[in-house]
């Protein structure tokens, strides 16, 4: 009944009162003790929520969601796939995308969606790979920046072949004992 109620109220509410409601949601889908048929409800509304035009309600979504292992994974796949300044948390720290997730994201990926999935920590060292092999030079920096990141000697050589006259990747290559 109240989300029945939130998706009539919604429609008229101007997008900030929306982003903030919908984090509210958000938030009582994660920590409150809702019952099956109230979850069912509000991840219901929540994948309504995925085409409100305003990037601040589905914005709000992701940074509620981002470093949830209990958020709705069709709502994190669709958020992750959103414009940049809505996908970023949860590229950045997302732990319900995996390694064939993330690397299809890069692959298609904004390049500050790119350097977000370059920098999230524990950093696979298949993704690393990927990203050596077809990353731009920011995200194969942003790589090379993440202390988190397990990348294979290979990884390396592959990006010093791709972006060795740069200085940042020069710089950043002293630091590295793998």
């Amino acid at each position: 009944m109240i989300v029945r109620q939130f998706l009539q109220w919604i429609r008229h509410a101007p997008a900030g009162e929306r982003a903030e409601a919908t984090s509210a949601l958000a938030r009582a889908y994660l920590h409150s003790d809702l019952s099956a048929d109230d979850l069912a409800a509000a991840e219901g509304a929540m994948i309504m929520l995925l085409d409100d035009p305003s990037p601040l309600v589905r914005g709000a979504l992701s940074e509620v969601f981002a470093s949830s292992q209990k958020a709705p994974p069709i709502v994190v796949h669709a958020l992750a796939a959103d414009q940049p300044d809505v996908a970023l948390p949860l590229l950045a720290r997302s732990p319900l995308l995996n390694d064939e997730d993330l690397v299809d994201l890069f692959a298609t990926g904004h390049p500050d969606a790119q350097i977000a999935i370059a920098g999230r920590a524990l950093l696979s060292r298949p993704l690393a790979a990927a990203i050596a092999e077809v990353g731009p030079a920011q995200a194969c920096l942003a790589l090379l920046e993440n202390n988190d990141a397990d990348i294979a000697p290979f990884s390396i050589n592959r990006i010093v072949e791709r972006f060795g006259h740069l200085s940042p990747i020069r710089e950043n290559l002293g630091h590295l004992e793998k």
